[in-house]
């Protein structure tokens, strides 16, 4: 199966790519957050690749980062959570912070994505607590960005929308000086919050 891809980034649409490596094209299906990050086309592109194979499909799944990609093979082991269920929590949601909302048991931020009903979020957290445990042993995110992703789920559990909180936060770093706290950031987020 192919585990990795490496080439030029020749095709991009809303929910796919194609890569050239060596004169093949291969057809990638990629999550929004990871279209976002793509390089001008032409440019060089290296991908962690799940393959799912049907009776009669082939489908690549791509991944800028080695832990999206084994996240996205956890939740796809939830009864009922197919590729794009799993695309589109990590559309939303870094590795780290999904990880995160299972163990926390937090269904609110699951549901805050499009698509994602009550019943599919508490069967994620029920069957993969467990083995999300494992993932969690990952190297940690550099300082700032764990604090990011804490101040994001805090928020969330608050009851704001994911935009709302990545709006308040991206507001946030421009006010706040290097080496700040997690305190510190979600005092601030919060003024921008209730200022609108």
């Amino acid at each position: 199966m192919i585990a990795h891809l490496k080439g030029h980034l020749i095709i991009k649409e809303a929910d796919r790519i194609v890569v050239d490596v060596a004169g093949v094209g291969y057809e990638v299906f990629v999550p929004l957050k990871v279209l976002a990050q793509l390089p001008d086309i032409n440019k060089p592109i290296s991908l962690f690749i799940e393959t799912l194979v049907k009776e009669d499909d082939i489908s690549l799944y791509g991944f800028l980062k080695k832990e999206d990609r084994e996240t996205f093979i956890l939740l796809r082991e939830a009864k009922g959570v197919g590729a794009k269920t799993a695309f589109s929590l990590l559309s939303f949601f870094e590795a780290d912070q999904l990880i995160n909302f299972i163990l926390n048991e937090d269904v609110n931020a699951l549901l805050s994505v499009p698509g994602i009903g009550r019943k599919t979020a508490e069967r994620i957290i029920f069957e993969l607590k467990d083995r999300a445990k494992k993932l969690s042993d990952r190297p940690n995110l550099p300082k700032s960005s764990q604090i990011e992703a804490d101040v994001e789920l805090a928020l969330i559990s608050l009851g704001y929308t994911v935009k709302e909180a990545r709006e308040a936060i991206k507001k946030s770093k421009e006010e706040l000086n290097e080496g700040f706290t997690l305190e510190d950031m979600i005092k601030v987020a919060l003024k921008k919050l209730v200022k609108g």
